[in-house]
């Protein structure tokens, strides 16, 4: 195998702009390593619409800096300690639903993504970037990550289950 066609096979790293799934038109993308608003940034900027998955323990200056980001944001799903701050900061800026956990915030993310393709719309992303370090919640960005993948994969089993019956 050459170099070029071991980059083209090369699935990625777990956890770093890892796409989970692809449900229908919707791609669900697993950056849970983005734990800080730097790492966010990189998610951020690579789609033209996301539906934001964010939250945690906030780190310093929180995430002021994506400002010019915030026009990507279709919608912000927070969740942990930073959901209330993070509302702030996006407040006028982007839609935001508080969610919670992390289940409850692929579900309603990928429910808006779908009901926006259904309505006409392009292909969405779903997104989780947290921008936050994840130990209000979990031991580490690595179970945040698999906690993403978790609820993904229960999202996937339900659709397949509603299609089957």
């Amino acid at each position: 195998m050459d170099s070029a066609e071991g980059l083209m096979t090369f699935p990625g790293l777990a956890h770093r702009m890892e796409t989970v799934a692809m449900l229908g038109r919707v791609r669900l993308v697993n950056d849970s390593k983005a734990t800080n608003a730097d790492a966010a940034r990189q998610a951020l900027a690579s789609y033209p619409k996301v539906r934001w998955i964010a939250g945690g323990v906030q780190k310093a200056g929180g995430i002021e800096s994506l400002t010019d980001l915030f026009p990507r944001v279709a919608s912000a799903y927070l969740i942990g300690e930073a959901a209330g701050d993070f509302a702030r900061t996006l407040d006028g800026q982007a839609p935001v639903r508080m969610c919670g956990t992390m289940q409850a915030a692929v579900e309603a993310a990928y429910a808006d993504a779908a009901a926006a393709i259904a309505d006409g719309g392009e292909d969405e992303v779903v997104l989780l970037s947290p921008a936050c370090a994840s130990f209000d919640q979990f031991a580490d960005f690595e179970a945040r990550g698999e906690a993403f993948r978790a609820a993904v994969n229960a999202l996937a089993a339900s659709q397949t289950n509603r299609g089957a019956a």
